[in-house]
């Protein structure tokens, strides 16, 4: 890893005043934290950037540090290289293109183990750290039926479903990732470090939270929307009522991303969560056959484009004509946009999510149309 890179992105995210929102925004405007750092005053004025935030990269600038920066970035530093981490940048060629294209993307994510599984098309499977154990049982055996397909699965290292789905990928051979609500340097919960072991070989840690960063009640429902994010569908295995598997779900809605469920009776408070999602839309899951049909050519697309699709940026797609040109007043599905244009999936997600901004598009019926 380069140290002075991550040293660099580390100080950027340690400034009081630069929220995520501006520090997002810098990097998709000039393209790597070396080139914000680098940026005139005259270049960081024309981004009509908060004044707040531009005093602190100032400071920051003629000091190397900020003096009330709420954490040592020399000893996160230590702690990210004693880990063997990285940190990777909002629109550099490793970001995951999927993640590029939601609205809030991180603006720098912190990752252990095989980084190039970002890239990969993934289903998340998430449900509750109480499940029962048929439901732990349904979830490794759809993780590893959907590794076994050519997915990574993607979850969030917790007890309960989330473990069972990272085993169940590892038993098949397959690729795991876990969304971390800690920094990469720290397991939670502690349960888990052999399993965090196990994903360093096989598998990757990824978070947006810098090391030494503890667990807190609200990094889980920040974390969510990374899980979604990085995949093309969330499968809940089994929830309650009310649950954050459900956020994820939500989460997923937000983000145009397919949500599946697995079908309980409806004595099982457990999957309670789940009859609710099914009747609410989402699509049922009896074995993993139906959710390759759901996903159906976007998976097909991001396994045979995932290397290519990894420099895109939502930027990439911005206020391109060819995709609103597609889309008209009838719904129209992200599979049919992604057939129709021969684009990529994360240069479809990222040009209706501009598209969204721009309010040239609105999401209706399960799919897109103009306004």
């Amino acid at each position: 890893m380069d140290a002075a890179h991550a040293r660099l992105c580390l100080l950027l995210h340690s400034l009081p005043r630069l929220d995520k929102c501006q520090l997002r925004y810098w990097l998709q405007h000039f393209g790597s934290p070396q080139a914000l750092w680098e940026a005139d005053t005259e270049a960081l004025a024309g981004t009509a950037a908060d004044t707040a935030a531009l005093a602190d990269l100032a400071i920051a600038r003629r000091y190397g540090r900020h003096p009330q920066a709420p954490r040592d970035i020399d000893r996160q530093l230590d702690a990210l290289l004693a880990v063997g981490g990285r940190v990777i940048a909002l629109g550099s060629p490793g970001y995951p293109p999927l993640l590029a294209a939601i609205h809030d993307p991180p603006p720098l994510l912190f990752q252990r183990g095989r980084g190039e599984l970002l890239q990969a098309p993934q289903l998340a499977v998430v449900g509750s750290r109480k499940a029962s154990p048929p439901g732990i049982r349904y979830a490794r055996e759809l993780a590893a039926a959907a590794a076994g397909s050519g997915l990574a699965v993607t979850s969030g290292l917790a007890l309960g479903i989330d473990g069972a789905a990272h085993r169940g990928a590892l038993d098949a051979g397959g690729g795991s990732i876990a969304v971390m609500a800690t920094g990469v340097d720290t397991i939670y919960p502690r349960r888990h470090d052999g399993l965090a072991r196990q994903l360093l070989e096989n598998g990757c840690l990824v978070s947006e939270f810098a090391p030494l960063t503890p667990a807190l009640p609200q990094h889980f429902p920040a974390r969510n929307r990374i899980i979604s994010g990085l995949a093309l569908g969330v499968l809940v295995v089994e929830a309650a009522l009310p649950s954050g598997s459900l956020i994820t779900a939500g989460t997923a809605l937000e983000q145009g991303r397919e949500v599946f469920a697995v079908p309980w009776f409806p004595g099982h408070t457990g999957g309670r969560g789940c009859l609710r999602l099914l009747r609410d839309g989402a699509a049922m899951v009896e074995s993993i056959d139906d959710i390759l049909a759901e996903l159906g050519a976007l998976f097909q697309c991001q396994l045979e484009l995932a290397p290519a699709a990894s420099a895109t940026t939502a930027a990439d797609a911005a206020g391109q004509p060819w995709l609103l040109s597609l889309v008209g007043y009838e719904p129209v599905t992200v599979e049919d946009l992604v057939a129709t244009s021969g684009r990529s999936v994360a240069e479809v997600l990222a040009g209706l999510t501009a598209l969204e901004l721009e309010r040239s598009v609105v999401r209706h019926g399960g799919g897109y149309i103009r306004c």
